[in-house]
């Protein structure tokens, strides 16, 4: 039996091959250069029939293919964004940063220009939830929504190391340590924002950072906010208006 099975998938495996396909364990990871060859036909399909004045980006499909908790169609979306707002006057913010993976994909599409890019997070984990964040999908298995508290936390460290691998200069990177409601009163914050990515999860950050962004972003820039109706239910409605700043 243990033959039959051994001759079967060679048979089977040969078969996938001529195909150009790969046969790949349930539970295992990806080889990584398959993943960036993935990443990279999926981003060629978007530029040629979704976004079709999204150019293109050297390493780009390299950091799509690295990303942790954001599917990379989602990705494509964020810098289809960045590029609608990147010929606008301001800087580029991120809020929850986590270990980087957006921040280095985001870095290395700015990385021609001379914008900065603000990383905000409380490096500390999740705070703790008010009675508007109430738990949807118990992505942990954690029980309830409290639970949370001080989940997901990573080291500054880490961004930075990410950074460094794309040669993104630190002179353009601003890492603001803390909780949201302590660091966004500090005065040195940027003055103008023209693209942030908001990825708080919760409703007082999230609350808090769109606020703060009402006032510092021109017509024609963008806000997207991450898994808005997911893990938590407590999402934030734009201040006034629609996410995207109209005339």
């Amino acid at each position: 039996m243990v033959q039959l099975m051994k001759t079967m998938k060679r048979f089977v495996g040969k078969a996938l091959d001529s195909f150009g396909m790969q046969v790949i364990r349930k539970g295992s990871h990806v080889a990584i250069h398959r993943r960036i060859e993935a990443a990279n036909e999926l981003e060629a399909m978007y530029r040629q029939f979704v976004f079709t004045d999204l150019p293109q980006s050297e390493r780009r499909a390299e950091l799509l293919a690295k990303l942790e908790g954001t599917h990379i169609g989602e990705a494509i979306y964020l810098l289809n964004a960045l590029h609608s707002s990147i010929g606008l006057p301001g800087d580029i913010c991120e809020f929850g940063v986590a270990q980087g993976s957006t921040s280095a994909l985001m870095a290395n599409e700015i990385s021609t220009t001379d914008k900065k890019l603000w990383l905000f997070d409380s490096f500390e984990g999740l705070p703790r939830p008010t009675d508007k964040d109430v738990l949807i999908d118990d992505i942990f298995n954690l029980g309830s929504m409290e639970n949370y508290t001080g989940t997901m936390a990573t080291k500054p460290e880490e961004v930075v190391c990410r950074l460094k691998s794309i040669s993104f200069p630190l002179s353009r990177v601003q890492i603001v340590p803390g909780f949201i409601e302590n660091t966004i009163h500090k005065a040195a914050l940027p003055k103008t924002v023209c693209f942030s990515y908001v990825d708080f999860d919760f409703y007082e950050p999230i609350k808090i950072a769109l606020e703060f962004l009402h006032e510092r972003m021109p017509v024609g820039g963008h806000i997207v906010v991450d898994d808005y109706g997911y893990f938590s239910a407590g999402g934030a409605q734009p201040p006034r208006s629609s996410l995207r700043r109209g005339s």
